[in-house]
């Protein structure tokens, strides 16, 4: 009865072990999105292509981190002025509005709003109609010199 209990025991540990290295790898790393290089200004970065509504819905939500030099593009069918909020995101961001393939505006160290009620989230909009968007960690664009009229455009994957 005792070998039962401690076989029992070593199951649910392994096992759960197996889920949480599921998780953490998942909440930082592996989106199973589709990945692609991309120029910003003059940096290539490596980032996950977020093209349909329910990817672009999700974003970075949830993850705990970004590594350096990866980013999320968000590809839009039309221009628009397409609003960007920080609904369960765990780290601040930079967000770069893009028309075609040029910039066209920066949110720059746009901050995580940790238990703040949908009401209370704050909507960030771009300065006119984008397509495009991509968005990096916090402190980014400032640090790899990214302005208004830069390129920003994918370069294969």
């Amino acid at each position: 009865m005792r070998k039962k209990m401690i076989l029992i025991l070593l199951i649910v540990v392994v096992v759960m072990g197996i889920l949480i290295a599921s998780y953490l790898s998942m909440s930082t790393e592996s989106s199973g999105l589709k990945t692609s290089r991309f120029l910003v200004g003059e940096k290539k970065i490596e980032v996950e292509i977020a093209d349909s509504t329910s990817t672009r819905a999700t974003g970075l939500s949830y993850r705990n981190s970004l590594d350096e030099d990866r980013g999320m593009y968000f590809i839009f069918n039309s221009l628009s002025s397409h609003s960007f909020w920080m609904k369960d995101m765990n780290f601040p961001i930079d967000i770069i509005w893009i028309k075609d393939d040029k910039i066209v505006g920066v949110a720059e160290n746009v901050p995580n709003q940790p238990g703040a009620q949908l009401w209370q989230l704050k909507s960030y909009s771009p300065p006119e109609p984008v397509n495009r968007v991509l968005e990096v960690n916090a402190g980014w664009a400032a640090k790899n010199g990214i302005k208004i009229g830069d390129r920003a455009e994918l370069t294969g994957s």
